[in-house]
């Protein structure tokens, strides 16, 4: 179903934001046309407390067509991948509901898990249909009565705050994604975020990284290669490994230290690391005969560490 929601935003106003604390990167700046009715900027900046970068725009706006809640101050935020990451109140300011009540912390926790979550409803719905139409709601602010949501999508919004959760879900899923994401490549090099991504917890930063890695720069990232084998990813400790390559894994000098925090990887990437490594030396063989004797490791394990113990490579 298409999304009519341009009443969502028939009395909208937005503009940009000014000392906001933060140091903007000026030479990146999107033009994000939402509709008809909206156009914002969105800028590239760096957190002062965190220096982590986002994207980021200020938005000002009316939100509700009916008028049973206030207009909206806040910031937005999307990652350098183009993902929402995350909203910020300004001080003094406050979201509304249902007949001007203040938004709660756990209402504030809510939106932000409904905004995370790309595959919601709200995508695929007008704002109309969440209503039931079958039903009033008698609002005290305005001495009128407007229409409640459909219980069947009482989950999907916070309760009373239908409008600003619609609207807001589809600003910051909207196609901005695309628009930063064809910006990242450059952005990637003039910026030098190299170091940035690679230190990262994010798993996609991460293996934007590893894509962008070429083979006569894997001895230099060789420590930061390594620190991604321990990735909470699933993903990213194999992409990692097989980065480092055949050198690493025949050199013992180098992967001694990585074998002493073997219990430390995911398990099936001990076995991966297990099966490839070749050459040990007496070092290496210390190493292994401690590791055998722990408990945390499981049978198929400890038979390839006394294949290598043996050298049956």
């Amino acid at each position: 179903m298409m999304n009519h929601w341009m009443i969502l935003f028939l009395f909208l106003l937005s503009f940009q934001s000014k000392g906001q604390q933060k140091p903007i990167v000026p030479e990146v700046s999107i033009e994000y046309r939402v509709n008809d009715t909206l156009e914002i900027q969105v800028n590239l900046i760096q957190d002062q407390k965190t220096s982590a970068y986002y994207y980021h725009t200020f938005l000002a706006t009316d939100i509700c067509n009916d008028k049973v809640c206030l207009p909206i101050q806040v910031e937005l935020f999307w990652n350098l991948m183009g993902e929402y990451d995350h909203f910020s109140i300004l001080q003094g300011q406050v979201f509304t509901k249902f007949d001007h009540q203040y938004f709660d912390q756990t209402d504030y926790d809510l939106l932000q898990e409904i905004l995370l979550d790309t595959l919601s409803p709200i995508r695929d719905y007008a704002v109309e249909e969440f209503l039931d139409k079958k039903e009033q709601k008698y609002s005290v602010e305005l001495d009128a009565i407007t229409r409640p949501t459909l219980k069947v999508f009482s989950n999907v919004t916070v309760p009373g705050a239908l409008y600003t959760v619609y609207a807001l879900w589809h600003i910051v899923n909207g196609n901005i994604k695309q628009l930063i994401r064809n910006q990242l490549d450059v952005v990637y090099k003039q910026h030098q975020f190299a170091d940035f991504f690679a230190t990262s917890n994010n798993a996609s930063y991460q293996e934007y990284y590893l894509e962008k890695l070429t083979g006569d720069q894997v001895v230099a990232a060789e420590p930061i290669l390594v620190r991604l084998l321990f990735s909470n990813d699933d993903y990213i400790p194999h992409y990692a490994w097989r980065k480092l390559g055949a050198a690493y894994y025949a050199d013992p000098e180098r992967y001694n230290n990585l074998l002493k925090d073997l219990e430390k990887l995911k398990p099936h990437l001990q076995l991966v690391v297990l099966r490839s490594l070749s050459r040990p030396n007496l070092r290496t063989k210390e190493i292994l005969m401690d590791k055998a004797q722990s408990k945390t490791l499981l049978q198929n394990q400890k038979e390839l560490i006394y294949k290598l113990l043996n050298y049956e490579k």
